[in-house]
């Protein structure tokens, strides 16, 4: 076979990734009329929210690539079918993971720091699974429909999949990402840390469409793609959402996310070795991007498994090992200061961690009296004891370091904790119980092994541990207010998992199709699993139960004292200090109860914990981590249900990696309408929609009239009538457009998974 000059490195890398990869040029393609050669002119319509931009590059998936460098793995596992009346590359959900991948714009004149759009279009035929690898910006996501669980189901973690009915459309949908190039670019293989990036924005780029191995989504029918294209967006700042908040005096509402594994892309200690060489301007494309996606809170880790993630903890070691770039983020809330945000910083805390930090002394032991609380060894080199008062001086050393320190640059919210396994842990030591004894057991020395013996005496220290960690989370919200931080809050996730708390017992595919799973899973593939029914995990508040009772544990291991569990009861009449609601699947946020019982005085704040997907793929790809989602408006389906049956003021996402959203149309929508409601009280009107499928709650102000929030939690099209609860003229709060309301009601058409904003005056 021939190759041109272009594929030679990525067949080289291939190769040496794994004999089994083809990188090839493949023959017949034909260029597509859109875009001629040189680039040209012609603008061509990318679909909503976009509408014309010009079409930069363009595959179509369904002939042979001509010229283009393709890769595939195992070499001819891709095949073209006609599905839905168009020829599509399908990978058979068959064996192991797998792939193909394209090259796009090469030569077509691609600028490092561009705005570009990343288009798949795929058939919404049957149940599919795939993820879509940009490494033109470094970004994963997958995309799930119909009843395909999407999320891996055997993987490090348990991933709590689910599988649903979600309805097909029996058309194509197109999966759309903004992202902004970067200066180097990666080949197929990625490796960790100071990884190679050989790529020029000449180059082009790969994009891959993968899935994991057969039995990790057994639903799926594989992945299948129609057509690849990428367009240039000259001036993203011209779709940038036009945020309406509620006006001055009524408290906001705030969205942001935070990432796990996605600052490889910055931390290489040579410019060739990161793909963006300014750090700032990697963090002002995820700015650009909030933007386009109208969120409203910017929000960066400052502390990842207990170590300083780039801000300047002083000219030593002896507190916090000194950051690689210790000005990052000073010069971060500079360029944020030109963006109307606010600030929600992230601490994985776990005590100072320098040569003569708290940290390292780990204050904190296990009730066993043994010197880790569980089995893994990178978590258990520090902790910190939050009955310590020497913890609290710490923790507010940190936070006067990176939120007060710099509180007239930007508007801070206030900071957002979350303890790794055994980072704030359910402490034993001596000097723990001596203030047990001291607070809560009338002056009586207790031991250990008295602990152990006596479950009233355990059940006694357990209550007084939980209201510490209150009276910590209160003294550091008060510390915050105090310097000038007005109505600070602070949010502790008290779940140390990344996919989120899971259901008591086996691994559990929760589904409403329950007698198809039972099928499945006596594979042999699939022992030890069991499929539980949607409906019964809804009713019996199943998820509320794994969010509050203690982890399960084995052997000699303590993981119910290394990640103690939700307490919200004792938050109720707690201004300012918020336990975060773990959700992921619909079955999550399914429930009033659950959510209510995470209610405080400053309202709820509900968090989406998306599983990593982590090393499920091909390993010639080398490290991937990815959020997956639903396609269409199904997307928002934990969101609208999260709203509907909650009313978060604080939604939140922990993401696997660098975030983004793959159908912005929808998700643009979403967070206008839910950043245009007050931060206030709400209640659900019983009877005030047509369809029981649509809820309405209501949120009255003291001078600004009443807000509603309509959500279709339903899975079609709904057409509804709105009894007002109020009167006066009737607008969408989140566009300002008049609405027509007669005989006291309002008929909307909202489609899956939609929130509309209303504001009566």
């Amino acid at each position: 076979m021939k190759f041109d000059l272009s594929c030679v490195l990525p067949l080289l890398v291939c190769l040496a990734a794994l004999p089994l990869v083809s990188c090839r040029a493949e023959s017949g393609g034909a260029r597509s009329p859109a875009a001629p050669a040189g680039g040209g002119p012609g603008l061509v319509e990318a679909g909503a929210p976009f509408g014309r931009l010009r079409l930069v590059d363009e595959i179509d998936c369904g002939i042979p690539a001509g010229a283009r460098p393709f890769s595939e793995v195992p070499e001819g596992v891709s095949r073209v079918e006609t599905i839905l009346g168009r020829a599509c590359r399908v990978l058979p959900n068959t064996g192991a993971a797998k792939y193909f991948a394209y090259r796009i714009g090469q030569n077509k004149g691609l600028k490092a720091g561009a705005a570009y759009v990343l288009s798949v279009e795929f058939p919404e035929d049957r149940a599919r699974s795939m993820f879509i690898v940009n490494r033109g910006a470094e970004m994963v996501r997958g995309v799930r429909t119909g009843s395909a669980l999407g999320d891996v189901l055997h993987t490090y973690t348990n991933n709590n999949v689910e599988s649903l009915k979600i309805p097909l459309s029996g058309k194509y949908r197109t999966w759309k990402a903004l992202f902004f190039l970067h200066d180097h670019l990666p080949e197929l293989l990625l490796a960790r840390d100071n990884a190679a990036r050989p790529g020029k924005p000449e180059d082009g780029f790969w994009v891959i469409v993968t899935q994991s191995k057969a039995e990790n989504d057994p639903m799926s029918a594989g992945a299948a793609v129609s057509r690849i294209r990428l367009f240039e967006v000259p001036d993203p700042a011209k779709y940038a959402v036009s945020l309406r908040m509620p006006p001055a005096g009524l408290p906001r509402r705030h969205l942001f996310w935070r990432e796990e594994m996605s600052d490889g892309v910055i931390i290489g200690r040579t410019p060739e070795a990161r793909g963006v060489v300014n750090q700032t301007d990697w963090f002002e494309y995820k700015a650009r991007l909030m933007q386009f996606l109208g969120m409203n809170t910017f929000c960066k880790d400052l502390l990842e498994f207990g170590h300083n993630q780039g801000w300047d903890s002083g000219p030593n070691d002896d507190w916090f090992n000194r950051a690689q770039h210790p000005q990052l983020w000073e010069n971060l809330l500079t360029m944020l200061g030109r963006y109307r945000f606010s600030v929600l910083p992230y601490y994985e805390y776990a005590g100072s961690v320098g040569q003569k930090g708290l940290g390292p002394q780990k204050r904190s032991q296990p009730l066993s009296g043994e010197p880790a609380y569980t089995h893994i060894t990178w978590s258990e080199k520090y902790n910190a004891d939050v009955t310590d008062p020497e913890t609290l001086e710490d923790a507010k050393r940190v936070l006067d370091a990176t939120i007060v320190r710099y509180k007239d640059k930007v508007p801070f919210v206030g900071a957002w904790f979350r303890p790794r396994p055994s980072h704030l842990p359910m402490s034993f030591s001596d000097a723990t119980l001596a203030r047990f004894a001291r607070d809560a057991n009338q002056e009586q020395a207790v031991t250990r092994a008295q602990l152990k013996a006596d479950k009233a005496l355990l059940g006694r220290y357990y209550r007084w541990w939980f209201n510490k960690r209150r009276g910590f989370l209160s003294a550091l919200r008060d510390h915050l207010r105090a310097r000038g931080i007005t109505d600070a809050v602070v949010l502790l996730t008290p779940d140390a998992s990344e996919p989120g708390r899971s259901l008591e017992g086996p691994q559990t595919v929760v589904t409403d199709d329950a007698d198809a799973w039972t099928k499945i899973l006596q594979d042999p593939a699939h022992k030890n699993l069991r499929a539980l029914r949607f409906d019964a995990v809804v009713r019996g508040d199943s998820h509320f139960a794994a969010l509050t009772r203690p982890r399960g544990t084995w052997d000699k291991w303590e993981w119910q004292h290394s990640d103690p569990e939700a307490d919200p009861a004792g938050y109720k009449d707690t201004d300012g200090a918020l336990l975060t609601y773990s959700f992921n699947r619909a079955y999550t946020t399914a429930s009033p109860r659950a959510f209510d019982a995470f209610r405080t005085r400053s309202g709820l704040a509900a968090i989406h914990h998306y599983p990593l997907n982590e090393d499920s793929m091909d390993k010639s790809l080398g490290y991937l981590a990815s959020d997956m989602e639903y396609a269409g408006p199904y997307c928002l389906l934990g969101e609208a249900q999260a709203v509907a049956y909650g009313d978060p003021r604080y939604l939140g996402y922990l993401a696997a990696s660098s975030f983004n959203r793959g159908f912005p149309e929808y998700v643009r929508a979403f967070n206008a309408a839910f950043l245009s409601l007050p931060a206030l009280p709400s209640e659900m009107l019983t009877g005030a929609s047509s369809d029981p499928k649509v809820v309405v709650r209501t949120i009255k102000t003291p001078k600004h009239g009443t807000y509603l929030a309509v959500v279709n939690v339903g899975l079609t099209d709904r057409r509804v009538s709105v009894t007002l609860p109020a009167k006066g003229k009737v607008a969408d709060a989140a566009t300002g457009k008049a609405l027509e309301a007669a005989g006291g009601k309002v008929r909307l058409s909202l489609h899956p998974c939609e929130l509309r904003s209303l504001h009566i005056r």
